[in-house]
């Protein structure tokens, strides 16, 4: 019996080509995965814009300018809330969020006020400000029309503009004519009869002190012998 050799015409694989095969997949799943983690950090640098939009107001970025929260622990908060509003103001944060960002940069006495007020309920931005002002803010300040009434000049000329300034910041509505009668009536009894004899009225050239130039730049000191000199005052202003 003749046994007929089952003849075989398959190649064996080229080892070269085998390689070459399996490089070309090692690259082609690096450059996918390198799509893949170039996706993940888009997505997440558009959730991190998303969310510090949304806690700004929702609003756009403000890339020209940044302003920080000041911080608060104890004193006269009149400069603080004065901050914080210009804050609220310009990143146009909406009511129900100010508390709880005012709250991450108080300290010591304030810090425990808020977290006493805020234990059992949750208090809105105008109830902390009638708290810190209550507990915080100076005695003569709790009324600001009547602690505005009450300046005399004690000192120079110059300390009583600054006075004078501080006073009068905090009080509101109150016309041009009626904080000159104050200014002039503070002043020094030497200086007031020099002031009244012009009888000034009104001010129209002198601004009103919320746009930052009071009107006692009316008076300027001497740098001689610190007495007052009149600046532009006549019966007519």
């Amino acid at each position: 019996m003749v046994q007929t050799r089952n003849s075989d015409n398959s190649n064996p694989p080229d080892p070269i080509a085998t390689q070459l095969a399996a490089i070309a997949a090692k690259l082609e799943a690096i450059k996918t995965m390198k799509e893949d983690i170039a996706a993940l950090k888009e997505r997440e640098r558009s959730r991190n814009t998303e969310g510090e939009s949304s806690w700004r107001g929702r609003q756009p970025h403000k890339p020209y300018n940044k302003i920080d929260f000041p911080i608060f622990s104890s004193g006269d908060p009149h400069g603080w809330l004065l901050k914080a509003e210009k804050y609220f103001k310009y990143y146009q944060i909406p009511d129900e969020e100010k508390v709880e960002i005012a709250s991450m940069h108080l300290e010591g006495d304030a810090l425990d006020l808020y977290s006493w007020l805020s234990n059992s309920q949750f208090i809105f931005w105008e109830e902390l400000v009638q708290a810190f002002t209550k507990n915080f803010g100076q005695a003569e300040f709790q009324n600001p029309d009547e602690f505005l009434c009450s300046i005399k000049q004690t000192g120079s000329v110059q300390e009583y503009r600054q006075e004078f300034a501080k006073r009068s910041s905090r009080v509101s509505n109150w016309p041009d004519h009626c904080l000159l009668g104050v200014f002039l009536n503070g002043l020094k009894d030497e200086l007031k009869s020099d002031v009244r004899i012009h009888k000034p009225r009104t001010l129209p050239h002198y601004p009103s002190p919320k746009t930052g130039k009071l009107i006692y730049n009316l008076t300027q000191s001497s740098p001689i012998d610190g007495s007052m000199k009149l600046a532009n005052l006549s019966s007519n202003c």
